[in-house]
């Protein structure tokens, strides 16, 4: 029994090689500029690209971001019953902000 398990062993070796050289040709190659996952290796890309955004847009997107941050931490204090009114002050003036930035378009 232990021969011929010793004798099917290069034979599970050798198909699991074969297998792995098909699935690399299929999934592009060696010349690939994407890496596969299951290698090991991060998938890259090759080109960079910059995007453009305008400086309101960008500057309401801060707001919002700062907004929901402070809304975050709002919600976990008031579960644990923890008020803090500079941030509640600080969420007023955010929303007031952007709601009045809403209006100005």
């Amino acid at each position: 029994m232990a021969k011929r398990s010793f004798i099917l062993l290069p034979v599970v070796l050798g198909s699991a090689l074969a297998g792995a050289q098909v699935l690399s040709q299929v999934s592009g190659g060696p010349g690939s500029d994407l890496k596969t996952s299951y290698v090991g290796s991060a998938l890259t890309c090759s080109q960079a690209s910059t995007i453009a955004v305008p400086r309101p847009l960008l500057e309401r997107a801060k707001l919002k971001a700062r907004l929901l941050t402070l809304l975050h931490d709002s919600l976990y204090d008031d579960a644990r019953g923890i008020v803090n009114i500079e941030r509640e002050k600080e969420i007023r003036k955010l929303a007031n902000k952007l709601k009045s930035d809403r209006e100005d378009y």
